[in-house]
């Protein structure tokens, strides 16, 4: 088990540590186990039964995360699984979150969030290849777009597919498809999405090309 869970389970309360026990499908394996193991020093006692039940509990979650590793991408039902409450989860922005603002307001913007999830796993330079592939993806889809006086409609297939691979091509090799974390809210990038949106769509119509 990692020191660092251990460290943080020493300067937590009892009554913290039993939540953490308690509510155990809130926060991460390992957390867990480093609650048990510091009560444990502490001079609580756990039944034979109430260790086993908890040990069952954590294998049956890691099992769970990697069965369900390989169908748990961009259009995946199941990304609220890998989804937790603890604090020391890494806190990213989901999948879903990355493919729907990929779809409505550009890969681009959908890759600068997956970027900043993989700043805090990997170096700065892997995250910056993210935002890059995520600029091509963009300019490439405006050419096209242009060439064949595409529709909304193919924007956001492109979306689709860009997401797609994004999770595929980032997100599974820099993140990891059984991670845990919690969710990161997204109301920054929204406004800010939603800023740059809407005057474009105000000059699209008084344009007449909306």
């Amino acid at each position: 088990m990692d020191d660092n869970f251990n460290l943080r389970a020493a300067l937590k309360s009892d009554d913290e540590l039993h939540k953490c026990i308690d509510n155990r499908e809130k926060y991460l394996p390992e957390t867990v186990e480093a609650a048990v193991k510091e009560l444990q020093s502490r001079g609580i006692v756990f039944s034979e039964e109430e260790l086993k039940v908890i040990t069952e509990d954590m294998e049956a979650r890691r099992d769970s995360l990697k069965s369900g590793s390989n169908s748990s991408g961009m259009f995946g039902r199941n990304d609220k699984n890998y989804q937790v409450e603890d604090p020391e989860a890494p806190s990213l922005y989901s999948k879903r979150a990355i493919l729907a603002f990929s779809v409505f307001f550009s890969v681009l913007f959908g890759s600068v969030m997956l970027a900043i999830n993989v700043g805090k796993t990997q170096s700065a330079i892997k995250a910056s290849l993210v935002v890059l592939y995520g600029l091509v993806f963009t300019i490439i889809l405006v050419l096209i777009a242009q060439s064949f006086n595409s529709n909304t409609g193919f924007a956001f297939i492109f979306g689709y597919l860009g997401a797609f691979s994004m999770e595929y091509l980032f997100w599974r090799p820099y993140i990891g498809n059984t991670t845990q974390y919690r969710a990161k809210p997204i109301w920054i990038p929204l406004i800010i999405g939603l800023v740059i949106l809407i005057p474009i769509i105000i000059l699209m119509i008084n344009s007449g090309t909306l």
